[in-house]
Order: C-alpha cells, then sequence, then structure tokens
C-alpha cells in the first residue's frame, strides 16, 4: 500500500498522510480526521461546502471511531451529505448547535472532570462544522460565557493559562436535573401500524448503541402516564421522537426534553417528509428517515446518529 503526505483533497489546507488502495484512499489530515474518498470523487470537485464536509468528516470519525467513505453520490448536495451523514449538520448561524458540537469533542478527549486543556484552534475549527479559526473562537468564547468552560491562569500574574469543563458544563452534558441512566426514551405514536418500526427499527438502533430503550406504553407502572413520561425523560440520556403521523405526544415530550439540556434525535418516514408533513419547526433539524421495507439499514443509520450525538453507552441486552 503507497503513502503520500500531500494536501488533504476536502480542506485543501493541512498536509495529510495518505495511503492509496486503489478503489478507495485512506486519508488522515489534521483536520478534517480519518476518512476515505473513492478514486473517482479525488478527482472531481465536490457540490458542497468544504468546512460542512470537513466537520462530517471530523466528526463522524471522533465519535463513532469510524471512516466515513466520501462518494461523488454522498457529496453532490447538501442535502445527500446530510442523508448520508451519521452527524447532524448545524444550520452556519446556530451557533449553539455548533459550541455544543465544540463541547461535545472535549468531553470525548479529555473525559475525567478537572482534565485541563486549550484549544488547538488550527486544527480542531472543524469540531464545530467551522469555516475559520476565528470562527472557532467565537464558539469557544460563547461555552466561556454560558459558563460550560472555565478560562483560568496557571498561578497568579502568570501569563500561563488553561481551560477546563466547567461543573455546569458536565451537568449540562450529562442531562439538567436528572442522574440520567444508559436509556433511551422513545417518543412515537402507539399505532399497531408502527410496531415494526418500533420493534426493527427503533428498539435495535438503541440497543446496539449500548442503551435501553423504553417506550412507555410497554412499561409497567402505576402512575398517571404523563407523569410516569415527565419522570423517564428526566432519567434519560436522549429521547428518540418518531414524527411520522404528526404525532402530538412526540412533538410535546422531544420539547420537554430539550427544555432539560437533553439531545434529541429525531426520525420520520421518508414518504411524510417528502409530503412535508413535518413541522416547521423541526425542519431545520436533520432527521433521521426510515422506509418500511429498510427498518434494518434505518437502526444502524440510528446507531450511528446516536454514538455520534451522545456517545456509546454501556447497556447490554438482558
Amino acid at each position: 500500500m503507497a503513502s503520500d503526505k500531500q494536501k488533504c483533497p476536502v480542506c485543501k489546507t493541512h498536509d495529510a498522510v495518505i495511503n492509496d488502495k486503489s478503489a478507495m484512499y485512506k486519508i488522515d489530515c489534521p483536520l478534517c480526521g480519518h476518512y476515505r474518498i473513492s478514486s473517482e470523487q479525488m478527482l472531481c470537485e465536490f457540490g458542497v461546502p468544504k468546512h460542512l464536509l470537513s466537520g462530517v468528516l471530523r466528526n463522524t470519525w471522533e465519535f463513532t471511531g469510524k471512516e466515513f467513505d466520501v462518494y461523488s453520490y454522498t457529496v453532490d448536495s447538501i442535502a445527500s451529505l446530510r442523508k448520508a451523514s451519521p452527524i447532524p449538520i448545524p444550520n452556519d448561524t446556530d451557533i449553539t448547535a455548533k459550541a455544543d458540537l465544540i463541547l461535545k469533542n472535549y468531553r470525548q478527549k479529555y473525559a475525567t472532570p478537572g482534565d485541563i486543556f486549550n484549544p488547538d484552534y488550527p486544527n480542531e475549527f472543524s469540531f464545530g462544522f467551522c469555516k475559520s479559526n476565528h470562527e472557532f473562537a467565537f464558539c469557544f468564547d460563547s461555552l466561556i460565557k454560558r459558563g460550560y468552560i472555565e478560562f483560568k491562569h496557571s498561578s497568579k500574574g502568570s501569563w500561563q493559562f488553561y481551560h477546563l469543563i466547567s461543573p455546569e458544563g458536565w451537568a449540562y452534558l450529562s442531562g439538567i436535573g436528572a442522574e440520567a441512566k444508559d436509556q433511551g426514551f422513545i417518543a412515537m405514536s402507539f399505532k399497531s401500524e408502527l410496531n415494526p418500526l418500533s420493534e426493527i427499527g427503533l428498539h435495535v438502533g438503541i440497543e446496539n448503541a449500548g442503551y435501553k430503550p423504553l417506550r412507555i406504553d410497554r412499561k409497567d407502572h402505576n402512575n398517571r402516564i404523563d407523569d410516569e413520561i415527565v419522570a423517564e425523560i428526566r432519567k434519560s440520556k436522549f429521547v428518540v421522537a418518531d414524527l411520522t403521523g404528526k404525532n402530538a405526544g412526540a412533538y410535546f415530550e422531544a420539547g420537554f426534553a430539550m427544555g432539560l439540556g437533553k439531545p434529541v434525535i429525531w426520525t420520520c418516514q421518508q414518504s411524510e417528509i417528502d409530503a412535508g408533513n413535518v413541522h416547521f419547526d423541526t425542519r431545520q433539524y436533520s432527521i433521521v428517515s426510515w422506509e418500511p421495507e429498510k427498518l434494518d439499514d434505518f437502526a444502524t443509520r440510528l446507531t450511528q446518529r446516536i454514538e455520534a450525538t451522545i456517545g456509546r453507552g454501556r447497556y447490554v441486552t438482558e
């Protein structure tokens, strides 16, 4: 296998190690991370902004440990990239979403509370799908202003400084106001025709990411169901909200989770997305689509999205 060092074919600014494997090239770039690109695409222009593709490549590698495969059909448009990416792609002006990704990346790299670090601006601005060091610095500064990252001097009067994730930052990452378990709460319609989605798609996808799936109608309890829903969302690491059928309950439960600072992963049947049946407030988010005849593939993509957004859990199927 031939190995060479030249400019990364995506960012075109950083020197990358490029391994030639004929049909696919393996790339190791300090900004874009580890990824693979087809020999055909190596010779073609990208149909997406390079900062978005770089963000997908870097975050896929950091959160899943897997290389994203770049083919012509995955980068011919932003819509194609969003569909192929296991990482939700933030809008360019969504500073909160970009800053959250930066914070989650530092949690990955510095996993023990109290670990200190300083950002490597030239090599890390892809964490937040940023276009430049300056945009990354702006997003990073927003984390300091929100109280999630602390800025400290090494000693009184010293010019040396460091950063660390604050207690508030760790609480935000864990889910505000709850001792979160390795559990994923499923918000969906309970219509019988959606049972295959639940069993083959949602349950399998959540379990394969290392979390216990919880659908409230499958849980034994003596409380009012709305009280039980609130309690279980508080206990969960995240919520998977399926919007198929314009289910009002799924929207409410997702909104409640977002108010607690918990991640929400959106799913919906592809035909309903195509028909415009998703409420306009959620169209800005990256939705994991599903089709009845391809639920195994949906489960795999859901697992990837969970691992990329929250990280892998430790739940073992009984």
